[in-house]
């Protein structure tokens, strides 16, 4: 009897102890702080998602990873023709802004830069020319897609025309033609440093807002024009 009372009591206590819960983990503060994994510095483009350049090595390579850009919408940023650190010869102004800005009209310059001459073939009454946009260094001339250009005759640098009197009958001058979609200005800086539409001819006349070229079909908008202002001869 009194085996089966202890007996009874061990059993009573047992029971007890599987009832009772377990203590709840005592709550841990909250992680705070950054985490400890590196990631590399990544540079971001000054000008938004269409913001790229051109080296100008004669195949619109991008800058090199890690080289600040600098390329407004148009104009060049002030630095002289040079090469890159890999050689890569430059235009002047720096490197071409490739996205979309504002029309190139005659009041943003055409969207050309100090440094920019046109090399032309000939310029002759009654014939036409194309003029490429081209620059100067190391006794050479440059197109902005970074290739030499030697297939000229000569250099012109010029200026957007101010006024009508500026254009003079029997003058040489430079101007931008409608592509084939009728378009009249280009709406990006690379395109108004390596289009193909720019021409050169003589004044026949000038009259109101336009003006005639000896050999072209029809008036051409006085905005359009560049006036010659030095020329040198291809060496």
């Amino acid at each position: 009897m009194h085996w089966a009372a202890v007996l009874l009591g061990l059993l009573i206590a047992c029971k007890k102890k599987d009832q009772e819960p377990e203590p709840a983990p005592m709550p841990t503060a909250p992680s705070v702080g950054h985490s400890s994994t590196k990631i590399a510095d990544v540079e971001e483009p000054t000008h938004g998602s269409d913001m790229r350049a051109v080296h100008g090595s004669g195949t619109g390579t991008p800058v090199d990873a890690g080289e600040a850009v600098d390329a407004p919408l148009f104009g060049g940023n002030g630095q002289p023709a040079g090469r890159d650190k890999n050689g890569h010869v430059r235009g002047p102004g720096g490197p071409l802004f490739m996205g979309r800005g504002p029309e190139c009209t005659d009041k943003l310059d055409h969207c050309l830069r100090e440094g920019v001459w046109f090399a032309v073939g000939n310029v002759q009454r009654g014939k036409l020319f194309r003029a490429t946009p081209v620059f100067e260094l190391e006794d050479k001339w440059w197109k902005f897609d970074g290739t030499e250009e030697d297939n000229f005759e000569t250099a012109f640098k010029t200026k957007v025309v101010e006024k009508p009197e500026e254009l003079k009958a029997g003058s040489p001058v430079i101007w931008l033609i409608d592509d084939n979609s009728k378009r009249k200005w280009v709406n990006s800086e690379h395109d108004a440093l390596t289009s193909s539409r720019w021409e050169a001819g003589v004044i026949e006349r000038v009259g109101g807002d336009s003006f005639n070229v000896y050999g072209w079909p029809a008036g051409i908008p006085i905005d359009t024009a560049r006036v010659i202002v030095q020329q040198k001869k291809r060496s």
